[in-house]
């Protein structure tokens, strides 16, 4: 029995040897291309490099990582190209992920978000930020209830930012001007910074990255739209100081609480999947499931390297909140739980944000 036992033993050990080196075998002298659905430049496409830089070297085998940027069509056409992608582990995505296509069902979005597989994904807020010259003049976040007439720049109208935004500023009941006319987030920091509008949001690692670096002496942060956690929305840790949207609303309207009013359960039906899992790793469909493996574990690993965590965290200012390939499809499948009736409300919705 003690002899058997130690063949079993023997033949576990073999096993994980063999499978090592077969991992080793799979990726060894390949390049993986990593398709980022925004431009060059952009928080999506910083954070994207930085994992391109750490990934290789926790993934047996050492392949080459190269970054393709294919922005545009607030992120479909580099999701479009990774859904079209053979599903043999050489292509992946580092996406910013956006809901509103799929609740929308976006006639423009050739593979869903949920038909992707998982290998991992980063929570992350999102800051709305605004040019403090703005009339009348800013001094702190509550001077917004005094303006009026502002343009909220932002990418297109079905762009998960451009909804939470919007969505936020109704709810407010303050008027202004939508402009859903821009490629990237860049392009709306470089339009703020020249006062062709007043209000952008974006996520942390582009609030902190980006915009507060280089116009912090121009905008100041209103709020911050943060992820759900046990049933509320507390502030995150990387921006202790700066109040979440909830925080603002029931200062601004007293005695008019948020729960049962269709924008706000929109708002938050695009927002807390999004905020989830801000950014995205994934596969195409149906991918090799060794492919599926080696990375999802080296990503773990990577989450656990000094080096890869220093680097990230000069670009979001915290520690970065690693969501797993499982836990990601959990949030992704939620979305079909989101009712008909939201549903609905969002697609009338994105038609009338222009108009605004």
């Amino acid at each position: 029995m003690i002899h058997l036992r130690l063949v079993a033993v023997g033949l576990m050990i073999l096993a994980a040897v063999v499978s090592k080196e077969a991992q080793a075998q799979f990726y060894k002298g390949k390049t993986i291309t990593v398709i980022v659905n925004y431009p060059a430049g952009g928080p999506t496409d910083v954070e994207a490099r930085i994992v391109a830089l750490h990934l290789p070297n926790h993934i047996p085998g050492n392949p080459t990582m190269v970054v393709k940027n294919a922005g545009g069509a607030g992120g479909l056409i580099g999701s479009n190209q990774l859904g079209e992608a053979a599903p043999n582990g050489e292509t992946i995505g580092f996406f910013t992920l956006a809901v509103n296509d799929q609740l929308l069902g976006n006639s423009a979005m050739k593979t869903r978000y949920s038909d992707f597989t998982l290998i991992a994904g980063v929570e992350s807020p999102l800051v709305v930020y605004m040019r403090k010259d703005t009339p009348p003049g800013l001094d702190n976040p509550a001077d917004l209830m005094k303006a009026s007439g502002f343009k909220a720049l932002s990418l297109n109208a079905q762009n998960s930012n451009t909804l939470n935004m919007a969505l936020a500023l109704d709810l407010l009941g303050i008027p202004y001007q939508a402009v859903p006319a821009y490629r990237g987030l860049k392009d709306v920091e470089t339009a703020i910074l020249q006062n062709i509008g007043q209000m952008a949001n974006s996520s942390l690692s582009g609030w902190a990255g980006s915009v507060e670096p280089t116009m912090g002496h121009v905008v100041m942060p209103m709020w911050q739209l943060s992820p759900r956690k046990s049933g509320r929305y507390p502030r995150t840790k990387a921006l202790p100081n700066l109040q979440t949207f909830e925080e603002f609303y029931a200062a601004a309207r007293p005695g008019k609480p948020l729960a049962g009013v269709t924008e706000y359960e929109a708002l938050r039906a695009v927002a807390d999947p999004q905020l989830a899992m801000f950014r995205t790793a994934v596969l195409p469909p149906h991918a090799a499931g060794e492919a599926v493996a080696v990375l999802r574990s080296a990503f773990t690993e990577m989450w656990r390297s000094p080096a890869f965590l220093a680097d990230y965290a000069k670009v979001i200012k915290t520690e970065p909140v690693l969501v797993t390939g499982e836990e990601g499809q959990e949030v992704l499948a939620a979305l079909g739980k989101v009712p008909q009736s939201v549903k609905d409300f969002l697609i009338s919705y994105t038609g009338r944000i222009t108009t605004k």
